[in-house]
Protein backbone atom coordinates (compact mmCIF):
# COMPACT_ATOMS: atom_id res chain seq x y z
CA UNK A 1 0.00 0.00 0.00
CA UNK A 2 1.22 3.76 -0.93
CA UNK A 3 0.07 7.07 0.69
CA UNK A 4 -1.74 9.01 -1.45
CA UNK A 5 0.55 11.47 -2.37
CA UNK A 6 4.15 12.61 -1.29
CA UNK A 7 3.43 14.81 1.57
CA UNK A 8 0.58 16.74 3.75
CA UNK A 9 0.20 20.28 3.00
CA UNK A 10 -1.11 22.11 6.14
CA UNK A 11 -1.88 25.42 7.48
CA UNK A 12 -3.85 27.43 10.32
CA UNK A 13 -4.88 30.38 10.96
CA UNK A 14 -4.98 32.32 14.81
CA UNK A 15 -7.46 34.13 15.90
CA UNK A 16 -5.19 37.49 16.10
CA UNK A 17 -4.89 37.01 11.56
CA UNK A 18 -1.23 34.99 11.83
CA UNK A 19 -0.73 31.93 9.51
CA UNK A 20 1.62 29.35 9.64
CA UNK A 21 1.97 26.37 7.55
CA UNK A 22 3.87 23.14 7.67
CA UNK A 23 4.18 19.54 5.82
CA UNK A 24 3.80 16.29 6.88
CA UNK A 25 5.74 13.26 5.34
CA UNK A 26 4.62 9.93 5.03
CA UNK A 27 6.52 7.04 6.20
CA UNK A 28 7.68 4.18 4.63
CA UNK A 29 5.13 1.42 6.15
CA UNK A 30 1.42 1.84 5.69
CA UNK A 31 -0.73 4.61 7.88
CA UNK A 32 3.23 5.82 9.59
CA UNK A 33 3.86 9.86 9.68
CA UNK A 34 8.11 9.81 8.59
CA UNK A 35 8.17 13.84 9.58
CA UNK A 36 5.86 16.80 10.70
CA UNK A 37 7.51 19.92 9.51
CA UNK A 38 7.81 22.88 12.49
CA UNK A 39 5.03 25.16 11.89
CA UNK A 40 6.49 28.70 10.06
CA UNK A 41 4.28 31.85 11.00
CA UNK A 42 4.28 35.18 9.35
CA UNK A 43 4.46 36.62 12.53
CA UNK A 44 4.06 35.27 16.27
CA UNK A 45 0.66 33.78 16.74
CA UNK A 46 -0.70 35.35 19.83
CA UNK A 47 -4.00 33.66 19.33
CA UNK A 48 -5.53 30.12 19.58
CA UNK A 49 -5.86 28.49 15.86
CA UNK A 50 -9.43 29.00 14.66
CA UNK A 51 -8.66 27.11 11.26
CA UNK A 52 -6.85 24.53 10.00
CA UNK A 53 -6.90 23.37 6.23
CA UNK A 54 -5.35 20.48 5.07
CA UNK A 55 -4.81 19.09 1.44
CA UNK A 56 -2.39 16.07 -0.04
CA UNK A 57 0.29 16.75 -2.46
CA UNK A 58 1.29 14.18 -5.29
CA UNK A 59 3.66 14.28 -7.64
CA UNK A 60 1.49 15.94 -10.21
CA UNK A 61 0.41 18.49 -7.60
CA UNK A 62 -2.51 19.24 -5.17
CA UNK A 63 -4.93 15.79 -5.13
CA UNK A 64 -8.03 18.22 -5.22
CA UNK A 65 -9.53 16.50 -1.85
CA UNK A 66 -9.21 19.69 1.03
CA UNK A 67 -10.27 19.01 4.59
CA UNK A 68 -11.19 22.15 6.82
CA UNK A 69 -11.37 22.24 10.48
CA UNK A 70 -12.57 24.75 12.82
CA UNK A 71 -11.16 25.69 15.98
CA UNK A 72 -13.02 23.68 18.44
CA UNK A 73 -11.98 20.34 16.01
CA UNK A 74 -8.37 21.69 16.03
CA UNK A 75 -8.25 21.82 19.80
CA UNK A 76 -10.18 18.27 20.61
CA UNK A 77 -7.31 16.75 18.25
CA UNK A 78 -4.64 18.56 20.02
CA UNK A 79 -6.10 17.84 23.34
CA UNK A 80 -6.19 13.76 22.52
CA UNK A 81 -2.89 14.20 21.19
CA UNK A 82 -4.82 12.26 17.78
CA UNK A 83 -2.80 14.88 15.42
CA UNK A 84 -0.73 12.25 14.01
CA UNK A 85 -3.26 9.74 13.56
CA UNK A 86 -5.59 12.34 11.71
CA UNK A 87 -2.63 13.16 9.08
CA UNK A 88 -2.35 9.44 8.89
CA UNK A 89 -6.04 9.29 8.02
CA UNK A 90 -5.59 11.91 4.69
CA UNK A 91 -2.13 10.44 3.66
CA UNK A 92 -3.44 6.53 3.71
CA UNK A 93 -6.71 7.05 2.99
CA UNK A 94 -8.71 6.67 6.38
CA UNK A 95 -11.24 8.92 7.47
CA UNK A 96 -9.45 11.75 9.09
CA UNK A 97 -12.81 13.13 10.25
CA UNK A 98 -13.73 10.01 12.25
CA UNK A 99 -10.35 10.66 14.14
CA UNK A 100 -12.00 14.03 14.83
CA UNK A 101 -15.20 12.91 16.79
CA UNK A 102 -13.14 10.15 18.46
CA UNK A 103 -11.23 13.31 19.43
CA UNK A 104 -14.23 15.11 20.70
CA UNK A 105 -15.84 11.54 22.05
CA UNK A 106 -12.41 11.23 24.58
CA UNK A 107 -12.35 14.69 25.34
CA UNK A 108 -15.80 15.26 26.39
CA UNK A 109 -15.71 11.79 28.36
CA UNK A 110 -12.08 13.63 30.15
CA UNK A 111 -14.14 16.29 31.34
Amino acid sequence: MKPRGTRLAASLRTSDGVSGVYSVIPGETPKSIAAIEPVKWDKPPAGKVIEGAFTVIGELGMTGQIILLNGYQWEALSKAQLENHFYAAILWGGSPLKVVDDAQLINKRKS
